[in-house]
């Protein structure tokens, strides 16, 4: 009952708030199922007896796709849909064993704290809130004045609260025996702030690359012998496929243009834009906003929708107008020159161009009689059936992992399925329905289970191996340059004699990045083990090897230091508690059960 206080009527400005949130927990993604997908009867695996089932891992790995899609970061390798399954995989793990572990130790949430965090320590995700800041800062006056708004509702943010805490509490269990030293202290402080300058001459592995360099066919068949689990790889399959692509006709496009016009009218008869943009628009962020766009320029939006609104009087509506985003009404507010430029505040419509239910049916009806006939003719060729259909193509897919993500189509669970379960030629009557469209699949080649044979990888073999001598080849070359330095001047004069060129830096501390050398853990932790004009031996790095000669350190500031030591132990206690967590957490994975019955993890 106390918490009915703080709910009210629904607040349109928490629901992206809270939307997509959960447990992103200090030091794990827990990733919880907050799909409420229908869970299936097949089982994946099991931590300790408990079960991890399909629909939550595949959706969750969707849900990552999407994001990495939403980024526009290309299409997905196998090397980047092995991470994602494996960490999806952990995080159905951890929340398992976590859970397990908070129900164990009786950890829950009170009403009390939910309300003090409500009140006065609100979490992340509401202080970042734009509504909640100003000038770019968290305000507790507006926050405060939100709270005793009767029309927002809470309750998500109690919900989400109580939901996350008994994870913090769990790990402040964990951590609370955590000490911090004065040494340590003193140590973090040192390697933020003592710094060094340094002259070095770099000997770069790719001066070699012209060099003749033969690699024997032995060594290659050593370094294959030795180095096989780099070249293991599961079983793979291929498909050929049509695909029956989803666009809309012209009678969808037509259709799309009578809605809008029609709305033109309602508008025209004086109907609120706002209230019509919230219910029809196809612009998600039109929900709670009106459709509104606020204040832009020109050429922060595509031309046809600009040269409609620049052209447009304010408070007139002008439409349809295309897109390649689908169709817009778009509805001038305000104008206005700021800074010089013009500008314009104007909500919009969006009706996209999209397939009808019914173009759907016909094209999946084509499919399915497509799929039929394949499964009729004996040879298991589709060839002959697009051979009178241009609007057709055989698709060949590359080899792919069983697990869902199929090269040129995406994440398909189903089309996965079906294929690790045939014979090659298989074809399944019912087409799979995916984004792209309808497809029509026929298994064309396994690739059993087997470590890469040699041939297929020896170019890169040899690669690597002339890599690591035209490395060795520097390394021998600043040894015998170091040889001939006894003394500190000769670091100069041996680099003139030799045409060598020296750099010198600026100064830099254990924790910076060094221009040229980046963040090279060899060069940084011999710079500063070095006394003043002494040169190195030959440094391994990472890019080559190195010579260095100290210029000078510049010792800490004891008077910062003493400023400085309540702000380092904070800093320095979070770290180490996150640490102790994670190392607490390490082992009570390794004492747990798990069973890992996926696709081809054998």
């Amino acid at each position: 009952m106390v918490m009915q206080k703080l709910r009210g009527s629904v607040a349109k400005i928490f629901v992206w708030v809270i939307a997509g949130s959960f447990v992103g927990l200090i030091v794990f993604e827990w990733g919880m199922d907050i799909t409420g997908l229908r869970t299936r009867t097949n089982v994946l695996g099991e931590v300790d007896g408990e079960k991890i089932m399909a629909d939550p891992y595949y959706q969750r790995i969707q849900n990552q796709i999407d994001i990495r899609r939403s980024q526009g970061n290309g299409e997905i390798t196998d090397q980047e849909m092995d991470q994602i399954e494996n960490q999806v995989w952990e995080e159905m793990i951890q929340e398992i064993l976590m859970l397990r572990e908070i129900k164990r130790r009786g950890i829950a949430a009170t009403d009390s704290e939910v309300i003090s965090i409500i009140k006065d320590n609100p979490p992340d995700l509401i202080r970042t809130n734009e509504t909640f800041q100003t000038d770019g800062y968290f305000d507790m006056v507006k926050y405060r004045q939100a709270l005793s708004d009767p029309r927002n509702d809470w309750l998500p943010v109690e919900q989400y609260i109580r939901s996350t805490l008994p994870y913090q509490k769990l790990q402040n269990h964990i951590s609370a025996a955590t000490i911090i030293t004065p040494e340590q202290i003193r140590w973090e402080y040192v390697k933020k702030n003592e710094k060094a300058n340094v002259k070095y001459i770099f000997f770069n592995p790719n001066d070699y690359i012209s060099e003749d360099i033969q690699i024997d066919e032995n060594d290659i068949e050593t370094y294959y012998n030795e180095n096989q689990e780099k070249y293991r790889e599961v079983e793979k399959r291929r498909i050929d496929y049509v695909l029956f692509p989803l666009i809309p006709t012209a009678y969808d496009s037509q259709a799309v243009l009578n809605e809008a016009q029609d709305l033109l009218v309602r508008i025209n008869n004086g109907e609120d834009f706002a209230s019509l943009a919230e219910t029809f628009s196809e612009d998600p962020t039109a929900q709670g906003s009106g459709g509104s766009l606020g204040f832009f320029g020109k050429n922060a939006m595509v031309k046809p929708f600009e040269d409609a609104a620049f052209g447009a009087n304010v408070g007139e509506v002008v439409g349809p107008i295309e897109t390649q985003f689908g169709l817009h009404l778009i509805k001038v507010e305000e104008k206005k020159t700021e800074d010089g430029e013009e500008k314009v505040r104007a909500s919009h419509i969006l009706l996209k161009f999209e397939p009808g239910s019914q173009t759907q049916r016909d094209l999946q009806t084509k499919a399915m009689l497509f799929a039929m006939d394949a499964i009729a003719l004996e040879d298991d060729e589709l060839d002959e059936l697009i051979a009178n259909d241009s609007t057709l193509t055989i698709i060949s897919s590359a080899f792919f992992n069983a697990g869902g993500f199929i090269p040129g189509i995406g994440f398909s669970n189903d089309i996965s399925q079906f294929v690790f379960n045939s014979e090659i030629g298989a074809v399944r009557e019912e087409p799979f329905e995916t984004d792209q469209g309808f497809i029509v699949a026929s298994v064309s080649e396994i690739q059993e289970k087997r470590i890469k044979p040699i041939d297929d990888v020896q170019i890169s073999i040899r690669n690597i191996l002339r890599a690591d001598m035209r490395k060795e080849m520097a390394h021998q070359k600043a040894a015998k340059i170091r040889s001939r330095m006894t003394v500190s001047d000769d670091f100069e004069r041996i680099a003139a004699e030799d045409s060598l060129e020296i750099k010198t830096t600026t100064n830099f501390t254990r924790d910076e990045t060094i221009p040229s050398v980046g963040r090279d853990p060899e060069f940084i932790g011999t710079t500063f083990s070095l006394n003043d004009n002494e040169i190195s031996e030959p440094v391994e790095g990472i890019r080559g090897y190195y010579l260095i000669k100290l210029v000078n350190k510049l010792a800490i500031d004891e008077a910062g230091f003493e400023t400085q030591k309540a702000l380092l132990y904070q800093q320095l206690l979070n770290q180490k508690r996150q640490q102790s967590f994670t190392y607490w957490y390490a082992h009570l994975k390794e004492q747990a059960e798990i069973k890992d019955s996926r696709p081809n993890r054998s």
